[in-house]
């Protein structure tokens, strides 16, 4: 036992804030949180550990403790002793937003096209369905494989171009018969932009005290479809 070395699950997403590992299970729909020094307590059995010097400041866990500590986390489908399901006991890196497209004031004014206003509608079913009828880890499978899908057709949209659309996204969509949510939100308009060729990242966030999720839309250090004041309070946990 002493000698296993267990993985972050490949589902599992996790960002150090304060004390405290917050953890996004997909598989599960659910985030755990999870003390920073019980993992540190168990630091030489976690593959990939990043963070040793803290580690040393907190002495490993008796046997007895860290097989009960460890019994948990595999349980709870955090961690695996499978290298080939899971991964390095790590945070990821995600780039630190520092603009936003800006609303186009004038886009209620203009005559939206046509087969805007119908994508929109679209784009809004397509995803109420999917959220009513697949997983979230489904959900998140294929919004990877279409980025990676787009990747090889996207085109070359300017923030006037982009502007315009998330502009006309934003002036339809209280049409839509669904009260406001952050992730349909976001995959309403990660849909209804899809259909222009532009795939930007669906970007989820977590705050501590008190605990919040948050998702929004961002390419490169750019949000789309948020303001840099809201999003700047959370710690992005996972991009796809």
């Amino acid at each position: 036992m002493s000698d296993t070395t267990h993985f972050l699950s490949k589902d599992c997403f996790p960002c150090k804030m304060g004390g405290y590992w917050i953890i996004l299970s997909a598989s599960r729909d659910r985030y755990l949180c999870v003390a920073h020094e019980e993992l540190a307590s168990i630091a030489h059995r976690l593959g990939g550990w990043k963070c040793k010097a803290s580690a040393s400041n907190h002495p490993f866990a008796p046997e007895g403790e860290a097989g009960a500590l460890i019994e948990s986390l595999t349980s709870s489908g955090i961690i695996t002793s499978d290298p080939m399901l899971g991964k390095p006991f790590a945070e990821s890196e995600y780039p630190m937003p520092d603009s936003q497209i800006e609303s186009v004031g004038t886009i209620a004014s203009t005559n939206v096209p046509f087969l805007w206003i119908a994508r929109c509608f679209i784009a809004c079913a397509t995803v109420d369905w999917r959220l009513r009828t697949n997983s979230f880890s489904r959900t998140l499978t294929s919004i990877e494989r279409r980025r990676i899908r787009g990747e090889f057709s996207a085109g070359n949209h300017g923030s006037a171009s982009a502007s315009r659309l998330v502009g006309a996204f934003k002036m339809l969509r209280p049409l839509y018969p669904r009260p406001y949510l952050c992730l349909f939100d976001s995959l309403a308009l990660l849909e209804f932009l899809a259909g222009y060729h532009f795939f930007p990242h669906v970007v989820f966030g977590v705050v501590a005290d008190p605990f919040e999720a948050h998702c929004w839309l961002q390419e490169g250090a750019t949000i789309i479809n948020d303001d840099l004041e809201r999003v700047g309070k959370f710690k992005p946990i996972l991009s796809m």
